[in-house]
């Protein structure tokens, strides 16, 4: 048996990415508290706390109580001492952000250019320079782009493996971007960005297993978020619940018949754009079947569907599937809607690419 050892540049770079990963989840914190807390000696802390602050990724904010000594001085994440182009399919937006998933400058990407990977991404090349023109922060401070993307996403490869929505199989990314971005292009499909925002920013990383699922006419999937990562599954495939076979025979683009996005659809469609009961009770299988298997600490639910709900048909659907959740006496999990989806997007998308650039795998 073969045994691999990090070399001492890879065993630093991991301490970095190691403190800079716990002080983004646990600031304001103090060095005292790292070293008691972090499996990294004392001296190491020290070196990398200084590389860090020199690189701007950590600041300095406020005092503790002394204990006898110096007031201690807790560390932060500094988000903005980077920045990266995101681009998110949903709201067919190109932005500028930093690492908190704040805009420097955002734009609308026209319909008619997303008609092909091609058409897209020379687009989106054109406008990046367009960005990158303004000078609007130092180019050093780019790290890279970051894209979420409907369907069946290799994000290792940066590949689209196959997308029902657009019709594109087999798209790598590196064919379009690599010579501006080399490696640091980061790709991720739609419910997982949404999921890593959701994770950050209204559960401020407080839990350890957490879900987002979306109910949309363009279909009915989830992502889970287990310490911080997404999941992808085996084949890319983790949380195609709009798939879950339902008594119909109501054909769905996958080719087969049942499946319960494309019956969900079509009661919509019949019932003129409205959510009837039917429809609700549907989507309660949909979450209920997902949190049967996951078990999760809390579900967040978007999509075109829940921004047709009504209050009160927001509130039958967490009753309806608390009613289908099995021991649900005993889970303790919360499920709440998101208002500013964009907002999540671009969060997720900002943390997903500080996760891949700073890795600690």
């Amino acid at each position: 048996m073969s045994t691999s050892f990090l070399s001492h540049a890879d065993a630093a770079l991991r301490n970095r990415n190691t403190l800079l990963h716990f002080v983004k989840q646990n600031g304001p914190i103090s060095r005292t508290d790292i070293w008691e807390r972090m499996d990294i000696s004392r001296a190491s802390v020290t070196q990398v706390i200084r590389q860090l602050q020199e690189a701007n990724l950590i600041l300095e904010e406020g005092e503790g109580d002394s204990t006898g000594g110096r007031k201690p001085r807790f560390l932060k994440f500094n988000g903005a001492a980077k920045k990266l182009f995101a681009f998110d399919w949903s709201s067919r937006t190109l932005a500028l952000t930093d690492l908190d998933g704040s805009f420097l400058y955002e734009q609308k990407i026209p319909e008619e250019k997303t008609a092909s990977p091609e058409l897209l991404f020379s687009y989106l090349n054109g406008q990046i320079d367009a960005i990158s023109d303004m000078r609007l922060c130092p180019e050093e401070e780019v790290m890279g782009l970051s894209i979420s993307l409907p369907g069946l996403i290799d994000h290792n490869t940066r590949t689209i493996l196959h997308s029902a929505e657009t019709g594109w199989k087999n798209v790598c990314l590196n064919d379009y971007f690599a010579d501006r971005f080399g490696e640091n292009i980061f790709l991720e499909r739609i419910a997982n960005t949404l999921a890593l925002g959701a994770y950050h920013q209204l559960f401020s990383a407080s839990i350890d297993h957490f879900q987002l699922m979306i109910l949309g006419f363009d279909g009915i999937g989830a992502s889970t978020v287990v310490c911080g990562h997404c999941r992808h599954g085996a084949n890319y495939m983790h949380g195609e619940l709009g798939h879950i076979k339902i008594p119909s025979d109501v054909r769905c683009s996958c080719g087969q018949v049942g499946c319960l996005e494309a019956v969900v659809r079509d009661a919509v469609l019949k019932n003129g754009g409205a959510l009837s009961d039917e429809v609700m009770d549907l989507l309660s299988i949909a979450i209920s079947t997902s949190v049967n298997l996951s078990d999760p600490s809390a579900v967040i639910l978007v999509g075109s569907y829940v921004e047709k709900m009504t209050e009160e048909q927001k509130d039958r659907l967490i009753d309806l599937t608390r009613a289908k959740v099995t021991g649900e006496r005993f889970r303790e999990f919360e499920i709440r809607y998101a208002d500013d989806v964009k907002a999540l997007a671009f969060g997720g998308l900002a943390a997903y690419a500080f996760d891949r650039y700073f890795s600690i795998d």
